[in-house]
């Protein structure tokens, strides 16, 4: 999949002085926070392998980048919500991030709201859990980053016109 001109995360941000930087050197991103972020990028740009990367899941063995590809191939990353964060900063040892993120599979969007479970280890910041809900058919609701024009290019990196992809129900 194309890199978008814009982060997806939603910092409003160039890719490349956004995510890309954590994506082209894993382990470096210094919040929870921005580990999620960049985490929900990789998912709506493709790069399986940085998701495999930071994470150690509580229960269950790692999964590798094929396996979560397998399970996210058909889904459309649009949009990233953060909706609380607690600790999680630089000097914390653990850290829990609320989000919302909107997806589009086929015709269908709908929202995953998750409550995420992140912990350093050696420095560096990992996924390890999360309690999620995910509401199908849900309504879409646009922000100040999703302010984009018709045929401006889409944010979640397709290529596309905005119209021609996820404007479309």
């Amino acid at each position: 999949m194309p890199v978008p001109v814009l982060c997806p995360c939603g910092i409003g941000s160039p890719y490349e002085m956004c995510c890309g930087m954590y994506h082209n050197n894993p382990g470096t991103a210094p919040t929870a926070e921005t580990l999620m972020r960049s985490r929900y990028t990789a998912f709506a740009i493709g790069n399986f392998e940085y998701i495999s990367q930071t994470q150690k899941l509580k229960e269950g063995p790692d999964q590798a980048a094929s396996d979560i590809q397998d399970s996210n191939e058909n889904t459309q990353w649009i949009k990233l919500e953060i909706n609380d964060t607690e600790d999680g900063l630089e000097k914390d040892k653990s850290g829990v991030v609320a989000f919302s993120a909107h997806f589009k599979e086929g015709k269908h969007i709908g929202k995953l709201s998750e409550r995420s479970i992140f912990k350093k280890i050696k420095g560096q910041w990992f996924y390890i859990s999360g309690d999620h809900a995910v509401q199908k058919n849900t309504p879409l609701v646009n922000s100040a980053a999703m302010n984009i024009g018709r045929n401006d290019p889409c944010l979640c990196g397709s290529g596309k016109k905005f119209k021609k992809c996820c404007a479309v129900v």
